[in-house]
């Protein structure tokens, strides 16, 4: 009963671990994302990063920043999204 036990645990950690991953970035795509991190919204950024409390802070808004410019890069190239849903803007 005990080895049963550790299976079936066993295979409920091996679906975590294992379990679908996001598919690959198009070349179109991959590129997009190259535009968006080197984008003048997320060096803006990044330039007001310093030593202290708000280094969360800043990489969400580097995070989301860097989003909304691979998004818009898609959208000017008229390329498919990476699906989900789209956040409105705050």
């Amino acid at each position: 009963m005990r080895n049963l036990t550790f299976l079936a645990l066993l295979s409920l950690a091996a679906c975590g671990v294992f379990g679908p991953t996001a598919p690959p970035d198009s070349p179109e795509q991959a590129e997009c994302r190259r535009v968006a991190r080197d984008s003048d919204a997320v060096r803006d950024i990044q330039r007001t990063l310093s030593i202290g409390d708000n280094d969360r802070m800043i990489a969400e808004q580097v995070a989301m920043a860097r989003e909304r410019a691979f998004r818009g890069c898609l959208r000017e190239r008229r390329l498919p999204g990476a699906g989900g849903v789209e956040l409105p803007p705050r």
